[in-house]
């Protein structure tokens, strides 16, 4: 295993488009809204904000995507962690329709947002497929797949045999193959995004922490940074999974899970070939998964589980790697020279998080593993939450995750229970 650090981007560091040129935040400004987080909901949100004629300053603590928006797999799946049915139960008859509205339509108004602004992040939109397996597996990817249907998006689901051509693999019972998804390189999607905000006035500051938020005398907000002062009328906050104590009691707001992924070198040709040929993304339904793709130069990417304890970078890939030569003995001879980790924002209820900390100040958090199309749709979200207009998430107060401070111990019983409950489906 290659060696990991909180900088590292792995694969997508080595071959993501150039980063615009930002610097550090170094003389007090001003401006009307404060963004922290340069990941795809902050720099969403500034475009937004930017098409409105709001003057936006992005700050970030590292680089552009330095967070998961540049560590992520790259898949663009449809929907939320909850299934439809569960959304429209979870929201009740005032908030359903909008929050269905808002899952059903988060994949193509990402499509819209990079074809429209000519993004370039490697994006193809192929749909997204789920392997099924066992009993529990079957049923879950026929209910997913039936309410989906209900809701007038193709899904269907595939046999055994059919599954198996169309991803290269026997590795599953069953196969949902649905019309919205695709995959992208997140890195490159993220310095893309920044470089359209610079393009249309916003002002993005790189290597720059905000250290405090608190009320300016004169009205509105001062965020402090180690070199200077940003004064804003209104903040975002758009950390997800990076979310530290900036604001009192927001990090409670999700459980931080790691994610460890590895890629390996160009495959040969014939190789390649027999793998994933219609390029498609690929989630499970097993409890504790893999989810894999391959790129367009041919290296297939695999990830998963990562550390419980500890930085995420301290994480292993041996696991996952094993899993791409189960799946795909093909990758038995492999050359793997990436490694990397991130940490996914997990919600107690599996719910995004639009949230009004104080009159002027928001946050969007909580993707659930799905952050690429719902991070996106999370800052236009919060974009209009600033410009005092409807959103499609009801806007709460403060959200804090039930038993937060035993959270490493409930990732680790997860964990050990799913792998249980997942040999036992399988047998």
């Amino acid at each position: 295993m290659t060696s990991m650090t909180e900088t590292t981007h792995g694969l997508w560091g080595a071959t993501a488009i150039a980063a615009p040129k930002t610097a550090a935040l170094l003389e007090d400004q001003e401006t009307d809204v404060a963004v922290i987080g340069a990941g795809f909901t902050g720099l969403v949100a500034a475009l937004v904000l930017r098409s409105e004629g709001r003057d936006v300053a992005v700050l970030d603590s590292g680089e552009i995507g330095q967070g998961c928006s540049g560590r992520n797999g790259g898949q663009v799946n449809p929907g939320w962690k909850m299934d439809l049915n569960e959304i429209a139960s979870h929201y009740g008859r005032n908030d359903a329709a909008n929050a269905l509205t808002l899952a059903k339509s988060a994949v193509p108004d990402l499509s819209k947002l990079i074809q429209g602004e000519a993004l370039d992040c490697e994006f193809v939109e192929n749909g997204y497929v789920q392997g099924a397996t066992g009993h529990r597996g079957l049923a879950s990817i026929n209910q997913r797949a039936a309410q989906w249907v209900a809701h007038g998006i193709e899904a269907e689901i595939l046999s055994r045999q059919a599954g198996a051509d169309l991803l290269g693999t026997e590795a599953y019972d069953g196969v949902l193959l649905h019309s919205q998804g695709g995959n992208l390189h997140p890195l490159s999607y993220a310095r893309a995004l920044a470089r359209v905000g610079l393009a249309r006035g916003a002002a993005v500051y790189t290597q720059t922490r905000a250290l405090d938020i608190s009320a300016a005398p004169s009205g509105g907000f001062a965020i402090q940074t180690a070199s200077a002062v940003l004064r804003a009328r209104a903040v975002i906050i758009a950390t997800n999974g990076y979310t530290g104590n900036l604001w009192p009691g927001l990090a409670q707001t999700v459980v931080p899970v790691a994610s460890s992924l590895s890629s390996t070198a160009p495959l040969p040709a014939e190789i390649a070939a027999s793998i994933l040929p219609g390029r498609h993304s690929v989630s499970e339904t097993r409890r504790v998964q893999v989810y894999y793709r391959m790129t367009q130069e041919g290296r297939f990417v695999i990830g998963g589980r990562g550390a419980t304890f500890g930085p995420a970078e301290q994480g292993s890939t041996a696991a996952v790697r094993r899993t791409a030569v189960q799946y795909f003995p093909a990758l038995q001879s492999a050359t793997w020279d990436h490694d990397w980790a991130g940490t996914v924002a997990m919600t107690w209820d599996h719910a995004p998080k639009l949230m009004r900390l104080a009159d002027g100040v928001y946050a969007g958090l909580g993707f659930n593993g799905r952050g690429v199309a719902m991070s996106t749709a999370m800052g236009n979200q919060l974009a209009r939450t600033v410009l005092g207009q409807p959103t499609l998430l009801p806007v709460t107060g403060l959200y804090q995750t039930p038993f937060h401070r035993f959270r490493k111990l409930g990732i680790f019983s997860t964990i050990l229970q799913g792998r249980i409950l997942d040999r036992l489906d399988g047998r």
